[in-house]
């Protein structure tokens, strides 16, 4: 008898704890979606930008992005000149890179592009941030963060194509363009 009720026990868990839910959606209300992980690094970004906050805003970047940019805190204080207003909202997508061994992942990278609208301007956001790196540790977060205006994104749209990101170019920083 105690037997038969464990079972039925075991079983109910099983349905409630399952569901009808997929997979995916099961592995998402555990660990969040990738595009939940880039929306709440984007809003740490925003949250660091609407206060000023230099320090937090390089405390993102990786021990490897902190040596390899040049003048980090320089293109930091640019970016809090060049930031205007405080975030009334901001919508976009993520993209990501998983590299798994035996079913673990081992690193994985994104990258984040969002449209970020304040009381004062809009901007395209373009950043590059490595949650996991099980060989590289140093490699683990920012490694590169761009703000244009949507004004200077639209023109050279028109002008010249598809704007080509200045991280692709000139590696892990931060990076502004009017």
């Amino acid at each position: 008898m105690k037997r038969a009720l464990l079972w039925i026990l075991a079983l109910v868990m099983c349905i409630n704890l399952g569901g009808c839910m997929t997979k995916k959606d099961r592995i998402n209300k555990w660990f969040g979606s990738e595009q939940q992980m880039s929306d709440q690094i984007m809003e740490e970004m925003i949250q660091a930008l609407d206060a000023r906050d230099s320090e937090a805003l390089k405390e993102m970047f990786s021990k490897e992005a902190l040596i390899e940019a040049k003048d980090l805190d320089q293109q930091i204080a640019e970016m809090m000149k060049f930031y205007k207003g405080k975030m009334v909202s901001y919508k976009g997508i993520a993209s990501s890179q998983t590299n798994s061994e035996n079913g673990e992942d081992v690193e994985k990278d994104f990258q984040g592009h969002y449209t970020l609208v304040t009381d004062k301007e809009t901007y395209q956001v373009l950043y590059e941030h490595k949650p996991i790196d099980r060989e590289s540790p140093d490699k683990i977060g920012l490694s590169s963060l761009e703000l244009i205006t949507q004004a200077f994104f639209d023109k050279n749209k028109e002008e010249i194509g598809p704007y080509e990101w200045q991280a692709d170019l000139n590696g892990p920083g931060v990076y502004t363009k009017e």
